[in-house]
Parts: structure tokens; C-alpha cells; sequence
């Protein structure tokens, strides 16, 4: 009797260390999963906020509240109201911005600029076929910035570091247009500025106006103005400049 009770003991201490090794496992497999599920989950909002930093823009309130938020930025086609500049200043490093279809210019007496940016490796581009017109003949009267109607300066590229900007073209500017101060390495290339329908009446449109700047070069340049292509304006300039063309009064 005695034996028997040990082999019953025995017994059901076995069957009980045989019920146990599944749950173990079990518990192991679920582990695995949960961990599987976790890094999916992970790995799919890495990949959404990747996503999230290419932008593109069809309104320039939009694109002045969420620069920050992108490293790839779109100007599409955008009408920039009166009186307001298309402020693109202290984005991202890295960030590029592509301009494409037609950027207007709301008509306003004010000093401007029409568009400003700033940043460390920025890379600015003019899509193909893409114009930026700052709508010149409401503003033109013969007298530049030395009277007359109060006239937006167009593009303020300052502080802009180990950057460039290329295939950018320029329409009807209302005086000058690209002002660049604090560049430290910045190559721009293939630029456009057509001020042709200003013959007559347009003034002081210099293309490039440069005050304290390092390690700037201009190539390419394809300009039809009514006054400089190129003014050291202030402080000392490290530049390199070429053109394909010269026209009008540049």
C-alpha cells in the first residue's frame, strides 16, 4: 500500500511538470509577438514622420506657420497677399525649396521684401517653367528707390550658410532684387531676372546687391534690368561672378 501511495505521488508530480512546460512556452510566444507588434508599430510611425516633412504649399499663410515642420518644401503656384513677405527664414538645416508655377505679389506700397530666406545647407530651385513676378508696372514711375512710389525689395537671401540657389527666375521686379548679407558659402546658379517690360519706366533694379558676405559665387547669370547686374553694397565680399548674358542697362 505504501508503495503504491509513492508510485501515485510520483506519478501526478509528473503529469503536473508536463502541463507546465506549454503554458511556459506560451508565455514566451506572446512575449515575442508583443515585441513583434511593438517594433511594426514603431517602424510605421518612423515612416509616417518621415513622410510628414515633405511639404508642399498652395498658400503662403500656410507655408510661413509650417516651414519648421518640413525638410522638403513646394512653394505650388502661390499668390502672396499685399504687403506680406513670403517668409521662409530660419528653416531647417537641409531643407530645400522648390519653387514651381507662378509666385505672385499682392500690390502694396511697403519697403518689402517679397521673399526672404535663411538657413544652413538650404537648397532654393525654380522648377521648370516656374516664374516668381513681383508685378513691377503697378509700381514703376522712373524713379527707383530714390522717390516716388514706396517700391518692395524683392528677395533677401541673408545669413544663408553652405547653401544655394539655382534656376531661379525673376519677373518685373519693382526694384531691386536679390539682396544677399551674411552668406557664408553660397553658390547661386542659372538665375533669371527679366525686367524687360520695365524699359521705360522701371529704375534701380539692381540683380544683385551684396554687403558683408564670404565665399559667394554667381554663375550664369541671365539678366535684362535697368540698372547693376552686381553692387558690393557694404563691408567685405569674397565673390566669384560669370554671366551668359548681359542686356539692357546691366
Amino acid at each position: 500500500m505504501v508503495k503504491l501511495a509513492l508510485y501515485a505521488a510520483l506519478a501526478a508530480a509528473f503529469a503536473s511538470s508536463i502541463t507546465a512546460l506549454p503554458a511556459t512556452a506560451t508565455s514566451k510566444t506572446t512575449a515575442k509577438t508583443t515585441s513583434t507588434k511593438a517594433a511594426s508599430t514603431t517602424t510605421k510611425a518612423s515612416s509616417t514622420a518621415k513622410a510628414a516633412t515633405a511639404c508642399t504649399f498652395t498658400n503662403a499663410a500656410s507655408a510661413i506657420a509650417s516651414k519648421k515642420a518640413c525638410t522638403s518644401i513646394v512653394i505650388d503656384a502661390i499668390s502672396v497677399p499685399a504687403g506680406t513677405t513670403l517668409d521662409l527664414t530660419g528653416l531647417n538645416t537641409g531643407t530645400s525649396v522648390t519653387f514651381q508655377g507662378n509666385t505672385s505679389f499682392g500690390y502694396a506700397e511697403w519697403v518689402g521684401p517679397l521673399v526672404s530666406i535663411s538657413g544652413t545647407n538650404i537648397h532654393v530651385i525654380g522648377a521648370s517653367g516656374s516664374v516668381l513676378d513681383g508685378l513691377g508696372s503697378y509700381y514703376w514711375d522712373g524713379q527707383g528707390s530714390n522717390g516716388g512710389k514706396t517700391k518692395p525689395k524683392f528677395f533677401a537671401a541673408h545669413d544663408l550658410v553652405s547653401s544655394s540657389i539655382a534656376n531661379v527666375k525673376i519677373a518685373n521686379a519693382p526694384v531691386q532684387v536679390f539682396s544677399i548679407d551674411g552668406a557664408n558659402g553660397l553658390t547661386m546658379t542659372g538665375i533669371t531676372v527679366n525686367n524687360s517690360a520695365g524699359a521705360a519706366l522701371g529704375h534701380n533694379t539692381d540683380a544683385f546687391d551684396i554687403g558683408e558676405s564670404t565665399g559667394v559665387y554667381i554663375s550664369g547669370a541671365n539678366v535684362i534690368n535697368q540698372d547693376d547686374c552686381l553692387a558690393i553694397n557694404s563691408g567685405s565680399v569674397s565673390l566669384i561672378y560669370s554671366y551668359t548674358a548681359r542686356q539692357q542697362l546691366c
